[in-house]
């Protein structure tokens, strides 16, 4: 299955323990739609992030293609949200020469609005940069960044 991951999941030390067969296919973006945070995390203690519409915005990411069993372990969340904090949405994703494709991405079934963490900003943002994601992805992650 082709999944669009756009988050912590972007990490390399993360995605290769929660999806060990994962295949990197392409880099590519939602468009119309933002990140928030609408559930919380019991590891990171601070919201994770989702996807929600957001007409205008995009939100840059990868496509990988995943086995049964990668999505099965990717849906646990390592034991971290209760089972049903995210569900699968079919989403149509633009390539970097704007090629639609349509792929499966995890959306949040929102139960709030939560604060992120530095720590948390810092781990998405080494898997921006392992994928070599564009220099605005990176920048509307650290958008983020709690204020001192």
């Amino acid at each position: 299955m082709r999944v669009f991951i756009y988050a912590e999941n972007l990490n390399p030390s993360q995605l290769k323990r929660r999806a060990p067969e994962h295949r990197f296919l392409f880099k590519a973006y939602l468009p119309d739609h933002t990140i928030h945070f609408p559930r919380f995390s019991s590891q990171w203690r601070c919201g994770l992030a989702s996807i929600t519409p957001s007409p205008g915005e995009r939100v840059w990411g990868a496509v990988f293609e995943l086995t049964d069993e990668d999505l099965k372990i990717l849906d646990n969340y390592d034991g971290e949200v209760p089972e049903g904090a995210f569900r699968h949405l079919e989403v149509t994703v633009m390539t970097e020469d704007e090629q639609k494709e349509l792929v499966t991405t995890h959306a949040a079934n929102p139960i709030g609005k939560f604060r992120v963490k530095d720590d948390y900003l810092d781990f998405v943002g080494k898997g921006v940069k392992h994928w070599d994601l564009p220099e605005e992805c990176l920048e509307t992650w650290e958008l983020f960044r709690p204020r001192k």
